[in-house]
């Protein structure tokens, strides 16, 4: 008969584990240089008229933001990543959930980075404060537009090159993007964690669900104060963060309204030959091995079944018994039946919770 016993959780990733995600680290890495080239890739110059007042807003210089470069990077990636990792490891010392925590939100950050920067350039927007960045002037006579028409780049004085061109990268915004991406996912997370949808109407948990995305909407507020942006560049930033964030924790992560919420996806191993890792992964059984399903969908087996299974392999794996807490606060009646949390490690030939 297999021994049950409380398994601690890993010590150390296996390899084979850390291997499998290598596709997913290359796309944050190849994103993340995409958002570098294009960073230094001139924009389209859009035409703009001399008489618009929406461009002709004074031009407050990047060390006097609101919200300058390192204290967006500190608010959107370091604050949720310092985040994820006191709860994953210093609270569940889940290494699993610490690695795809990561992961997922430099997938967030990357990714809007990039398509924030891909459409800068391709849009062209002249931003609020473009008159004062572009200092145009004429040759002939007081500064107009051309008879009907618009004018151009070409009546600029503007001398640093880095200053025009971001002149003309004001769509969407960068800042809301970036901010929304790191914010948006740290709040799912949160949200996964503190089981916002339980039923049980703890309104502390949407306070703190919905903290980050106020810090966000505030950075995005700034950008129009501080005459970087538009309105419409804050609105359009806001949903290409949020939007990336939505898809990237629902990579590693089951949707908040699952019972299971607070852990993520199963690690990407293959089966071993005697037991998969998890109950959830396991194929149509035969026989006697008869697979049952809880009320909130998890997949359980009967203890029997278990020691029927472990007699055909040559060394006994560990079963993880284990209260199910999410089962007694979801379904609200215990089963007759314990529930076997089921996990093997082919490398380390040893079993371990997530």
């Amino acid at each position: 008969m297999p021994s049950l016993r409380w398994s601690p959780p890993p010590c150390r990733l296996p390899a084979s584990l850390l291997i499998s995600y290598i596709p997913d680290w290359a796309v944050t890495l190849a994103s993340t240089l995409v958002w570098v080239y294009l960073g230094v890739t001139k924009p389209h110059y859009q035409l703009f008229s001399v008489d618009n007042k929406a461009i002709s807003y004074p031009y407050v210089a990047p060390n006097e933001q609101t919200v300058t470069v390192p204290m967006l990077f500190a608010v959107s990636i370091c604050v949720p990543a310092v985040i994820i990792a006191g709860i994953a490891f210093g609270l569940k010392r889940n290494l699993h959930d610490l690695h795809v925590g990561m992961l997922g939100l430099l997938l967030s950050v990357s990714l809007t980075l990039m398509f924030t920067n891909g459409l800068k350039n391709v849009v062209g927007r002249p931003r609020p404060n473009l008159l004062a960045r572009c200092l145009p002037v004429s040759t002939s006579g007081p500064l107009r537009d051309p008879p009907q028409g618009l004018s151009s780049v070409a009546i600029c004085s503007q001398t640093d090159m880095g200053v025009l061109n971001e002149g003309f990268r004001s769509f969407p915004s960068g800042h809301t993007s970036l901010a929304f991406a790191g914010m948006t996912f740290l709040m799912f997370y949160l949200a996964g964690k503190l089981h916002i949808f339980d039923r049980q109407g703890h309104s502390y948990k949407s306070f703190i669900v919905f903290l980050p995305l106020l810090v966000a909407a505030m950075v995005g507020a700034s950008r129009v104060a501080d005459y970087w942006h538009h309105p419409t560049d804050v609105f359009c930033g806001a949903l290409i963060g949020f939007f990336t964030a939505t898809f990237s924790y629902h990579q590693y992560y089951p949707v908040v309204f699952s019972p299971h919420c607070n852990r993520p996806y199963d690690p990407r191993k293959a089966p071993s030959p005697i037991l998969p890792i998890h109950v959830a992964a396991l194929s149509p059984l035969s026989g006697q091995q008869q697979q049952q399903q809880d009320s909130n969908g998890r997949d359980h087996i009967h203890l029997a079944n278990s020691r029927q299974r472990t007699t055909t392999g040559t060394r006994s794996p560990v079963i993880d018994v284990h209260d199910d807490e999410e089962q007694s606060n979801n379904s609200g009646r215990a089963s007759s039946t314990p529930l076997l949390n089921i996990e093997w490690n082919a490398s380390t030939q040893s079993g371990y919770r997530t």
